[in-house]
């Protein structure tokens, strides 16, 4: 009780109303409190844990790391070997002109990074974001989200946002000589999981090259595996000129990266120069983290086996109060026909030791993004239990 009534008074609060699980361990697809009680995550963190927690290689890493040297000068002037380890086996995955990585600590800061660059890169002003999209919470980030109500406090908000419907190609028309950049998720994650559609994202694509305006991918939430692509833009045939990662990059250490091409980077070097920088962006051992991780990724093919465990899961995911299932990879939104049981349903599942959450602009929905190697009896066992409990709150 102590420590719950020093969390409440002491650390800084987002609600009214948070969880206060107070975790001693983690391990794989689990996390145990202070009493000895062991949950499966089954949101990863919010798409954080993707090759699940405390995976022993990543470890190694960041005690490889700190014994060597931790923080030595602000982003970008020094040479350390993990940021170069990381952004050469990032870039070999990654389209020929996504060739240079300024390394951040969080995914708000890139996007932060992405309307300064674009801005600065086209000499335009306008930047154009989809509706019911996340994209982070410093204030240019905030001033990307469409729900007015919610940064109705925070304005003035940056000027200069034009706001378009995803996959309504008719939309498309705000897009024009004045928009430095388009900034979207390859699939909707707070919306509740929605896919960009492929003519949506060829038209886009169109679209910017004809007006010069930069395309901005935001795979964030997506990135890492969680889709069952490294990115999810690579189940695609359209390529962004920047890409956005965060979360999972850096292993469950604090690392997001903005990706694009030489080209466009020399703009943050010059007039002005240090036109974005980063006391901690790219930190060693976050990078460190970052790169045993992705090696993770793929020594242990993790990727190749997403979609087994995705169709898993839709297989049992079936209940009469279940109006749809939709996924991308292992991000899984649930959609019921009455929005009151998602709420009940998380609370529900939290005294069976199950870990979910919902959807910012989808109340309707209940999230599921496990970690990607989950191990399939205890998958299989812990969606049965989901099941089992909509429909005793159904009946």
């Amino acid at each position: 009780m102590y420590a719950r009534s020093q969390f409440l008074n002491r650390i800084g609060q987002t609600s009214e109303i948070p969880q206060a699980f107070e975790i001693s361990k983690a391990s794989s697809c689990f996390l145990i409190d202070q009493k000895g009680n062991t949950y499966v995550d089954m949101i990863s963190g919010f798409s954080v844990s993707n090759i699940g927690h405390q995976h022993p290689k990543v470890i190694e890493a960041i005690k490889n790391q700190a014994d060597l040297y931790l923080h030595s000068t602000v982003y970008g002037e020094h040479i350390q070997s993990p940021q170069i380890k990381l952004a050469e086996l990032l870039t070999s995955c990654l389209p020929p002109t996504l060739n240079q990585v300024y390394f951040l600590t969080t995914g708000s800061e890139t996007i932060d990074a992405a309307i300064k660059l674009c801005r600065k890169a086209t000499g335009r002003f306008e930047i154009v974001v989809c509706r019911k999209a996340y994209h982070g919470s410093t204030l240019a980030a905030e001033s990307l989200r469409s729900d007015h109500d919610h940064n109705q406090a925070f304005r003035p908000l940056i000027p200069g946002i034009r706001f378009i419907d995803a996959n309504k190609i008719s939309d498309l028309e705000l897009i024009n000589s004045k928009t430095a950049g388009v900034i979207t998720e390859v699939v909707q994650a707070e919306a509740g999981v929605v896919q960009l559609e492929d003519s949506y994202l060829n038209e886009l694509r169109i679209k910017c090259n004809k007006t010069g305006s930069l395309l901005i991918f935001d795979e964030i939430q997506t990135g890492l595996g969680r889709t069952g692509s490294l990115f999810a833009f690579q189940k695609t045939s359209v390529y962004p000129d920047i890409l956005l990662s965060g979360k999972a990059l850096g292993g469950g250490m604090p690392l997001a990266a903005l990706i694009t091409s030489k080209q466009l980077m020399v703009h943050f070097m010059r007039q002005p120069a240090l036109s974005y920088i980063s006391t901690f962006g790219g930190h060693p051992v976050s990078c460190a983290a970052g790169y045993a991780s992705l090696k993770v990724l793929f020594e242990e093919k993790i990727l190749q086996e997403v979609e087994l465990r995705k169709d898993l899961m839709i297989k049992i995911l079936h209940a009469p109060a279940i109006i749809e299932v939709r996924s991308a990879g292992l991000l899984m939104a649930i959609e019921f026909k009455n929005e009151s049981l998602v709420w009940t349903l998380i609370n529900r599942l939290y005294h069976k030791n199950i870990l979910v959450e919902s959807f910012l602009f989808c109340p309707s929905a209940l999230r599921i993004a496990p970690p990607l190697n989950i191990p399939i009896p205890i998958l299989e066992k812990t969606c049965q239990t989901i099941i089992e409990t909509i429909n005793e709150l159904n009946t």
